[in-house]
């Protein structure tokens, strides 16, 4: 099987050090998006960031969905959104996945959560984060 998405870092801005609280001390706001490249009706389902802080240990950062939703992506479209990582170190990096579903159905079936959040039935895969540098200039 081809690809069925890619992921972009469309943006990535250093925060204030006065807008991160201890014991961090640097904050990188980051833009990502996720296009759907195939003909398929995708939901991202979960994530997992390993990111790299320095010499330090690597955090796992893992959970449902993206910033509190699980997106359904058309064929041909994008989902976007805004976040960020804190860190202890000046310098350090991201990577990771998404996970998700997809269906050959043009209007997906499915099933509703007791959180009234309607999830598609489909076949699972997985689309790698790129890795990006995190490096604090001052």
């Amino acid at each position: 099987m081809s690809e069925i998405c890619i992921v972009t870092l469309d943006a990535l801005v250093e925060l204030d050090r006065r807008q991160v609280q201890p014991p961090y001390k640097y904050g990188y706001a980051y833009t990502i998006a996720i296009h759907n490249i195939s003909p398929y009706t995708v939901q991202i389902r979960s994530r997992k960031w390993i990111i790299r802080d320095g010499d330090m240990k690597d955090r796992i950062v893992e959970g449902e969905g993206v910033v509190g939703q699980l997106p359904i992506i058309e064929s041909g479209e994008k989902f976007v959104y805004q976040s960020f990582h804190i860190m202890q170190s000046r310098y350090g990096s991201a990577t990771g996945a998404y996970y998700g579903v997809y269906t050959y159905e043009s209007d997906p079936v499915g099933y509703y959560t007791p959180e009234n959040v309607f999830m598609i039935d489909g076949d699972a895969f997985e689309v790698e984060i790129p890795e990006f540098q995190l490096i604090h200039r001052d």
